[in-house]
């Protein structure tokens, strides 16, 4: 009796499943840059996952000082802000000193569950301390089943995610906010309209 599936697996079948009716492949909807940042796994981590191959067993200190790293290099990225100023922030948020918070987000330290806590409300993680210390598959099981729920019309980016399919954008980055359906019919509204407008005047 062969083995039942994994919740990888099964959501990665259900999403290739959409796919195929829509003559798409991962490659054109699934950007692993953009995964992983967003699950602040390793691109290499991301694609073997992606591909079905298994990961190497990791101890869950290290998994929880590596995400920790990842998510305050990808945060310094986005924001533009400098190193010692992030370290100051996060030192306020989590009441310890500059010194502490740096060892913290460099990954040298192992924080603890209030720790933890804090910085999934820092870096804004909807999933809370689990995000840190599941392992690599549940991560990206959680991300790509938020991909799954938008193909099959019961998340609130469902509006923008058939926007980017349609017209072959591979991602339209938020930086994590989540827009009302209404909002996100608006925007959709007005990049139709300008790509519409393009597309016109490229005919002239």
């Amino acid at each position: 009796m062969s083995a039942s599936p994994t919740p990888l697996r099964e959501t990665l079948a259900r999403l290739d499943a959409h796919l195929a009716e829509k003559g798409l492949d991962r490659g054109e909807v699934l950007d692993v840059g953009e995964l992983s940042r967003r699950t602040a796994l390793a691109e290499g981590e991301v694609r073997a996952l992606l591909e079905g191959a298994g990961v190497l067993d990791d101890r869950v200190d290290d998994r929880i000082r590596g995400r920790v790293r990842a998510l305050y290099e990808a945060y310094l990225d986005e924001s533009g802000k400098r190193p010692a100023d992030v370290c100051r922030d996060v030192a306020a948020r989590l009441g310890i000193s500059d010194r502490w918070a740096r060892s913290l987000l460099n990954g040298d330290k192992m924080p603890n569950v209030s720790d933890l806590t804090r910085l999934a409300e820092f870096f804004r993680i909807e999933e809370g301390t689990k995000f840190f210390t599941d392992p690599a598959p549940v991560v990206l099981n959680g991300a790509l089943q938020r991909v799954v729920g938008e193909l099959d019309g019961g998340a609130e980016d469902g509006p923008l995610l058939r926007f980017t399919l349609k017209h072959g954008v591979v991602t339209l980055a938020l930086r994590g906010r989540r827009l009302t359906p209404r909002k996100q019919e608006a925007l959709a509204l007005m990049l139709e309209g300008l790509l519409g407008s393009e597309s016109e005047e490229a005919e002239r």
